[in-house]
């Protein structure tokens, strides 16, 4: 583990010094010149609508967009030592929207955008969710879009399978499925994000058992994850289905040979090979369009017996560095994003988000499973914890893999966490 650390912390020093030595953010140029900004964001959050409207944007502008695309892991470092000290080396930084804007110390490093036009044109819950301390610091056109356990509606029809609303009941189910000759789930456990989701699952419990949790582990150093019973309670619950085998081979899942992209999904769950999985309620259409004839719906991840729909909370957001030398040209930028019909061609090719941060475009159309999970949900769905909390240790996807292979308990994992906030508080002391 502490060898991914080294590796993770390697590519960034790379990036960076890459970054510093080619002038990325340096001084605009002179009339005539190419002109160019830098944006800076993790490889999945960039598709390919946007690398379509960053060239509509050079071409009307003759502003180049240079794009900085990082691993998954380790982004969050990565935006630390770009940004820190006043750092230029970097125009525009993509973040996760929402509490973690404050925790992440991001209001110290973003320009102030309260006064540009498009603001008065967001959604309430778009606005939230890029404001802090009274400031909107970016600009944010992503969507809302809810989480749990995407089923085979039409496969448990057939089956006369029915949606559990507790954790003995999903057990018994995915028992029942196995029996059917079918694998219950599709998981990636080597992948460095979606394993994560199992853990972020677990917050409704957490706001159960001590509302407003995260705000005390954010401001706490002698609060942690070991104060939050259900915490270990459902990870236990997590390794009961994943550490399972029969044969030598995953008992509940099937990871389609896949790793960090994650798109094995789409064969397995179009082929029938796996019938659920966690994930995003959009992600519903995103088997459409790969080929699936089945109805899918969602129902609230059962972990101690949930019964509450997760939401990510905004999704991803783009900021200007207020150090940057191009501040014009970023701003030009944003307006240009923020033209509606600029806004309508990039909802209209991302048919994976259900919602729209603006109120004048029309997003794509809202999925059946996001309707059913909402239904189902017996309150307001809850921002994943992993949007709101301020150092959570970048290795819990190994130790999720960990809990899986046999290398990490759950008291370990628990502590790892839990140590990795002390070291961050007591640096964040000196």
């Amino acid at each position: 583990m502490q060898t991914n650390r080294k590796k993770r912390t390697l590519f960034v020093l790379i990036l960076l010094a890459a970054c510093l030595a080619g002038g990325c953010g340096g001084e605009s140029l002179e009339d005539g010149e190419k002109k160019s900004i830098t944006l800076l964001a993790s490889q999945n959050w960039i598709k390919d609508i946007d690398r379509q409207l960053f060239q509509t944007f050079e071409e009307q502008t003759g502003i180049e967009v240079k794009l900085l695309l990082t691993p998954d892991d380790g982004y969050e470092t990565l935006v630390g030592m770009c940004l820190s000290g006043g750092n230029s080396a970097v125009d525009i930084f993509m973040f996760p929207s929402g509490a973690m804007m404050e925790t992440m110390g991001i209001g110290e490093i973003a320009l102030d955008l309260s006064q540009e036009e498009w603001v008065g044109r967001l959604n309430p819950w778009a606005l939230e969710s890029v404001s802090c301390n009274g400031k909107v610091l970016g600009l944010n056109t992503w969507g809302e879009d809810y989480e749990g356990i995407l089923y085979n509606r039409t496969f448990f029809d057939e089956h006369q399978l029915d949606v559990p609303d507790t954790w003995e009941g999903f057990l018994t189910l995915c028992d029942q499925i196995r029996r059917l000759g079918t694998t219950p789930l599709y998981e990636n456990p080597n992948s460095s994000w979606h394993i994560v989701s199992w853990a972020y699952g677990l917050t409704p419990a957490m706001e159960r058992e001590y509302p407003g949790f995260w705000e005390e582990l954010n401001q706490n150093p002698q609060f942690g994850f070991a104060d939050l019973a259900c915490f270990a309670e459902g990870l236990r619950q997590f390794r009961q289905i994943f550490a399972a085998q029969e044969n030598g081979v995953p008992k509940y899942y099937t990871d389609g040979g896949q790793d960090e992209d994650f798109k094995g999904s789409y064969r397995v769950l179009t082929e029938r090979e796996a019938v659920m999985l966690f994930t995003y309620s959009a992600y519903a259409e995103e088997l459409k369009e790969y080929g699936s004839r089945d109805e899918w719906g969602m129902f609230p991840v059962p972990l101690l017996d949930n019964q509450t729909a997760l939401t990510n909370g905004g999704g991803m957001a783009k900021f200007i560095n207020k150090h940057s030398r191009n501040i014009a040209l970023c701003r030009r930028f944003f307006d240009f994003l923020a033209e509606q019909e600029n806004l309508q061609a990039y909802y209209d090719a991302r048919t994976d988000l259900v919602t729209a941060a603006f109120s004048d475009v029309k997003s794509a159309c809202e999925t059946e499973a996001a309707r059913e999970i909402l239904k189902r949900s017996g309150q307001m769905p809850c921002v994943m914890f992993t949007k709101e909390v301020a150092h959570l240790d970048p290795d819990l996807y190994q130790y999720m893999q960990g809990l899986i292979d046999g290398t990490c308990s759950v008291e370990e994992l628990v502590r790892r966490c839990d140590r990795y906030r002390e070291e961050m508080f007591g640096d964040g002391a000196e």
